[in-house]
């Protein structure tokens, strides 16, 4: 048995159909979309945070987490 995120959990459930409304609202839709969206950019976020909380100490270490932090931080803004 696999679970899954509780914000897919809601995505699903967000256009899942409802008795005497057999299609889910645009509003529904939009939001299960949104809460995907933010989901998928969590995962890289945190992927991001990983990769910077193993570098070493090196200046070429730093250079990259620099521009893996930045590129995270530009992600997230959009």
């Amino acid at each position: 048995m696999t679970t899954q995120p509780t914000a897919l959990e809601l995505a699903d459930a967000l256009e899942e159909p409802v008795p005497g409304f057999p299609l889910p609202t645009r509003l529904e839709t939009a939001a299960a979309a949104e809460l995907r969206r933010l989901h998928a950019l969590n995962a890289e976020l945190v992927e991001a945070l990983k990769i910077i909380a193993t570098a070493e100490n090196s200046a070429l270490d730093l250079a990259y987490c620099k521009g893996v932090a930045r590129a995270a931080i530009a992600k997230g803004e959009k």
